[in-house]
């Protein structure tokens, strides 16, 4: 478990790293390393231990840090297509496809495909819980919800 809270903790610096190439400043980039950090952590936790294949653990990952950027993007009033692009980059499956290329020079084409196929699934799994979550919270006023319970957002500026 202590190696999970470590690499949770690199996956902050990972998303908050591309934020800082991104140019994003101030409490975007907190929230940004937060985000990457939320999909780290249920990824391997969804994987590990609830013993969920690789596209599916990238599917639950991509769902929960989703949720939150746009939760986020709203409440700090920031686009949440920077603070997705900064979480999302932590769980890019860029090693299966080394991986793949890398059986494929070695002629082993029977894994060199079964490894693809699983990155794609898994990059897939990703793009599909970014498109839901976004087309959820493209219907959804937070702004209407908040003020059927009485609760005003203050503007800030980050």
């Amino acid at each position: 478990m202590i190696r999970i809270l470590i690499e949770t903790v690199a996956a902050y610096g990972v998303a908050v790293g591309f934020g800082i190439l991104f140019n994003i400043k101030g409490k975007s980039l907190r929230v940004a390393g937060v985000g990457g950090s939320i999909g780290w952590f249920v990824y391997k936790i969804t994987s590990i231990y609830m013993g969920f294949a690789p596209g599916a653990a990238f599917f639950a990952a991509g769902v929960s840090f989703s949720v939150y950027c746009e939760i986020c993007a709203r409440v700090y009033m920031i686009p949440a297509t920077i603070l997705s692009a900064c979480a999302l980059i932590v769980l890019v499956p860029g090693f299966g496809v080394y991986r793949s290329i890398y059986e494929f020079i070695l002629e082993h084409y029977v894994t060199a495909g079964n490894v693809m196929t699983e990155t794609l699934a898994s990059a897939g799994a990703l793009a599909l819980s970014l498109v839901l979550v976004t087309s959820i919270f493209k219907n959804f006023h937070l702004a209407k919800f908040l003020k059927r319970f009485n609760i005003t957002l203050k503007k800030k500026n980050i």
